[in-house]
């Protein structure tokens, strides 16, 4: 091969090995700027504060439902606003209704990381009524790094008709007056056992005491009859 077929040659190969060159520090350069931007994604993520809706007993046991509005972020929630679709309602009456939906009427300033918001909802009642059972809540918020993702939830009080199957109301407080009972017993177990010896002798006091009176009585019904 002559000289200037191998210099072509050459210089072909060179810039085919340049463009690899180019396309792979590009794919290089766009792999590092995709794991820059996951990271930060993820930093932006772990920052931010984190808005939760449910509706949920209060206390297993009594029935009663609340509306919570929780901040489970690391961070604090400004401007939070739920919305309810369909509006929030409840069968204790239009005073409990225009409660829930002043609620989500209005924007809370700030909710600190782990703060609760608990509102009254309803009781079981809710689930012999005709209202909703199922809501769809949106709620958006502002975080140390601006506006966060509006996130959305639904809630089906449906499924909540399983959970509360023979829970009674008063369970709760039948099991402390249970505990309270235990105690009582236990407390006079121990008080006979401190005192095991003056209660025997109090108690023989009162057998002799109640056997010297019926011998009196006795002796004075047969002085009588002698008489």
């Amino acid at each position: 091969m002559e000289t200037d077929q191998w210099s072509l040659v050459v210089a072909v190969l060179a810039f085919v090995s340049a463009g690899w060159a180019v396309k792979y520090s590009r794919a290089q350069a766009l792999s590092a700027q995709g794991q820059l931007d996951v990271a930060r994604q993820v930093h932006r993520e772990q920052s931010e504060p984190y808005v939760i809706v449910d509706i949920q007993p209060y206390d297993p046991g009594t029935h009663l439902l609340v509306l919570v509005i929780q901040n489970v972020g690391p961070t604090v929630a400004r401007n939070v606003r739920v919305t309810a679709s369909p509006e929030l309602s409840s069968t204790h009456g239009d005073e409990i209704t225009q409660a829930l939906q002043n609620v989500t009427a209005r924007t809370i300033p700030m909710i600190p990381p782990g703060r609760r918001l608990q509102y009254f909802f309803d009781t079981g009642a809710r689930f012999g009524s005709a209202l909703p059972m199922e809501f769809e809540f949106t709620v958006t918020s502002e975080g140390p790094m601006g506006p966060v993702e509006t996130l959305r939830y639904t809630v089906d009080l449906a499924i909540l008709t399983e959970e509360l199957i023979g829970e009674r109301p008063t369970k709760k407080l039948e099991e402390k007056l249970g505990k309270i009972a235990d105690g009582v017993r236990d407390v006079g177990k121990y008080y006979q056992a401190a005192n095991e010896i003056p209660i025997s002798e109090t108690n023989q006091r009162r057998r002799d005491e109640v056997s010297r009176r019926l011998a009196e009585g006795q002796q004075r019904r047969s002085s009588a009859d002698d008489a």
